[in-house]
């Protein structure tokens, strides 16, 4: 396990390092500034959790500081993405409220639920991490799947960039949620798959990160798809054709 361990580490960051090669090259800061940082702030992140990995309790104060800001960061990161995007659907009263008010609840009902049900064999506060983990990666495989399936009925095309970065987010995301669940159906009788499926699953999301900004750079990737008023039309297009009035 510790080999596994270290080889995924050590795979990250190498990719890591790459992909912070790419984004300056394609001075990615302009468009996705919290991207970019999220990835920036990810190679310090993994070169620490490696030095560590010999030393446990090091590792696992390092693991768990970190991860929680990861995981918020990420989350910013993608919204910022999709934002960046669906720009339109924004100005929609309906839309934010469901889109921030989906957010907030489940983070507020994950939180409440760990306060009140702490896990038998951890510490609350990890416990607590790690439930607002999952629900975090669940948000953020949720809006990976709505970025998705808007771009066929909005006729936006294919954006490279911020595509890549969303399924790239949508992809690690999933890892840790399949893990998390099978620990908790199969216990540990799939250590193995469980404890690095979320290694895994991340080391595709920064592969898909780097297919997207490795290819020829074109300006007209960083370009919203259509303007935030056009696309407004084609929502309340939408919300009169469902029989619901826009607030």
């Amino acid at each position: 396990m510790f080999v596994i361990n270290v080889i995924n580490l050590c795979v990250s960051l190498i990719l890591e390092i790459w992909l912070v090669i790419l984004l300056l090259r394609r001075d990615a800061r302009r468009h996705f500034p919290l991207f970019v940082f999220y990835i920036f702030l990810s190679v310090p992140i993994t070169a620490a959790r490696l030095l560590t990995i010999a030393n446990y309790t090091a590792y696992f104060y390092i693991f768990w500081l970190t991860n929680t800001a990861l995981l918020v960061l990420g989350l910013v990161a993608l919204h910022e993405v999709f934002h960046s995007v669906y720009e339109g659907f924004y100005q929609v009263l309906g839309f934010r409220l469901l889109y921030y008010g989906v957010i907030a609840l489940v983070l507020i009902v994950t939180a409440i639920n760990a306060v009140v049900n702490p896990p038998a064999h951890a510490h609350a506060v990890i416990g607590l991490i790690l439930r607002m983990g999952i629900a975090i990666n669940l948000l953020q495989a949720g809006i990976a799947a709505f970025y998705g399936a808007l771009i066929k009925p909005l006729d936006i095309g294919f954006r490279r960039y911020p595509t890549g970065i969303v399924m790239g987010f949508g992809i690690s995301a999933i890892g840790p949620f399949i893990g998390y669940f099978a620990l908790s159906i199969f216990g540990t009788k799939f250590e193995v798959f469980t404890r690095n499926i979320s290694g895994v699953a991340y080391i595709l999301g920064v592969l898909i990160w780097l297919l997207a900004f490795a290819g020829p750079e074109r300006e007209e990737e960083w370009s919203p798809p259509m303007p935030p008023e056009e696309m407004l039309k084609i929502v309340r297009g939408y919300l009169r054709a469902l029989g619901r009035k826009e607030q």
